[in-house]
């Protein structure tokens, strides 16, 4: 099976042009967890899942058993929501691992090797360097539940 049978050709991506508040109001709209980032040439440029998004919020020097959670004002993070709001997409995308993208006629087994080796969530369909779609785990899970159930 070929990646072009099971990929969602509707991935999100947002121009590489944008800031946290453009990322942040494209939340509702994203099924997949993952938001690509394109250049004006629409290629791919970086990625920006949820845990970017939620890193950009964090101070860097605290971890979860950290005692300055004690201390800290109980209205910092919608604080920090407020002071990010016009951060550039640039400071805070991940660049894309380009061994953990997908043409359209990869095999399947390619992108879920990818999906494992790499710990990702979905890669993103490149053709020509333009995201024209998005393979995710839950798209290769159905993927594999119609293999099971047919005969």
């Amino acid at each position: 099976m070929k990646v072009k049978d099971i990929m969602s050709t509707d991935p999100t991506v947002v121009p590489i042009s944008g800031t946290f508040l453009n990322l942040m109001e494209m939340l509702g709209r994203i099924r997949f967890h993952v938001i690509f980032v394109v250049d004006q040439d629409e290629k791919l440029a970086g990625v920006v899942t949820e845990t970017d998004l939620l890193k950009v919020l964090m101070p860097k020097y605290l971890n979860t058993g950290d005692v300055l959670f004690s201390i800290m004002d109980e209205d910092y993070f919608d604080k920090r929501c407020h002071e990010c709001k016009d951060l550039s997409i640039t400071e805070i995308m991940s660049k894309p691992i380009m061994e953990a993208t997908a043409k359209e006629d990869d095999t399947v087994i390619k992108v879920a090797a990818a999906l494992l080796n790499k710990k990702i969530h979905a890669v993103p369909v490149l053709r020509d360097g333009k995201v024209v779609g998005i393979v995710s785990r839950l798209l290769l899970l159905r993927y594999m539940t119609k293999i099971i159930k047919k005969k």
